[in-house]
């Protein structure tokens, strides 16, 4: 069993003590103002002197989602011309299994055309990658410029 006592006390580190959850909210270097929660769902603040007692169970820290939302977005051709050029396999060969001219391809990768379903669902299946995931990106983008946000294609072409 860890030793609470010996252990810097931080923002954000958890316990389990008193039958409940306590969770560090400052801390100084005699003292910790802590919130416990209890499993009936009451919950309190207190101020906490350190060290902790011994009996105080260090626990996991609290997993925390980050949300990224840029405030740009690129045609969905860049990530397509990234994925052929990844793969080694050339565009004519791509554009032939695929079922289209070389000059619709041509048209996507270089960001003039919006790839749509059909179009997505065969290089998907040609590129081995998810029909669902690249359908996504062009969702994005078409959402992402009506919201306003800045398209950096230009800087990938």
């Amino acid at each position: 069993m860890e030793d609470v006592t010996e252990k810097v006390v931080k923002k954000g580190d958890r316990f389990a003590a008193m039958g409940a959850v306590a969770e560090v909210l400052r801390a100084g270097k005699k003292w910790a103002d802590i919130e416990v929660r209890q499993t009936g769902g009451a919950t309190w603040r207190k101020r906490q002197p350190l060290p902790l007692p011994s009996d105080w169970r260090r626990l996991a820290p609290r997993q925390e989602v980050a949300i990224w939302e840029p405030q740009w977005t690129i045609h969905p051709g860049v990530h397509w011309r990234e994925i052929i050029e990844e793969s080694g396999k050339s565009q004519a060969w791509v554009a032939k299994e695929m079922g289209v001219s070389e000059k619709h391809l041509s048209q996507i990768l270089t960001c003039t055309v919006m790839p749509g379903v059909d179009a997505t669902m065969k290089f998907a299946a040609i590129m081995e990658v998810s029909p669902r995931l690249l359908w996504r990106l062009a969702c994005d983008h078409k959402l992402d410029l009506a919201l306003g946000k800045t398209d950096l294609t230009k800087d990938y072409l």
